[in-house]
């Protein structure tokens, strides 16, 4: 996958993020896009350069089984490429295929939660999906793989189409 220079604005974070129509049925339950500065892992500007911070999350089953997307984007591929070891640091890895430009997959505990990531780096951002409170997959996979489609759609100038499979 050649690597994108492409630098995200609010709107086209808020457009790579999954909605309703790309999840396949699932139920939304937040979505939201902030500046990056301050949010939990980039605790300021100086420190890990992210300009934009999306989440988007919803529920897979019941009140405690919940697949999230997360996305930061940075004014250059190598500050992306900080942000992702920043990101993923040095949890237990699991073996998952590359999304991306490159991507990592592990096991993280913290906050109450535990979970499977998957965090990649397309092009100037930084993505993570993860499942918490049950089975991650077949989820986990179709998700990142959803998320890295329209990411690269979204900085190629495109609109995002890409989705899940129907549940």
């Amino acid at each position: 996958m050649p690597d994108s220079a492409t630098v995200l604005n609010e709107d086209q974070v808020k457009s790579a993020l999954p909605d309703p129509g790309a999840m396949g049925g699932l139920e939304a339950v937040s979505a939201y896009v902030n500046t990056a500065d301050g949010h939990l892992d980039c605790p300021s500007v100086q420190e890990c350069k992210g300009k934009w911070f999306g989440s988007a999350k919803y529920a897979l089953s019941g009140a405690t089984h919940y697949a999230n997307f997360e996305i930061t984007t940075y004014s250059s591929a190598q500050d992306a490429r900080d942000g992702m070891k920043r990101e993923a640091g040095s949890n237990p890895a699991l073996s998952k295929p590359t999304f991306g430009n490159e991507s990592r997959a592990y096991t993280m505990s913290g906050g109450g939660l535990q979970g499977e990531y998957v965090t990649m780096r397309v092009g100037t951002v930084v993505a993570t999906t993860f499942v918490e409170g049950g089975a991650s997959e077949p989820m986990l996979t179709q998700g990142a793989r959803m998320f890295a489609e329209r990411i690269t759609q979204i900085e190629a100038g495109h609109k995002a189409t890409a989705t899940l499979p129907q549940y």
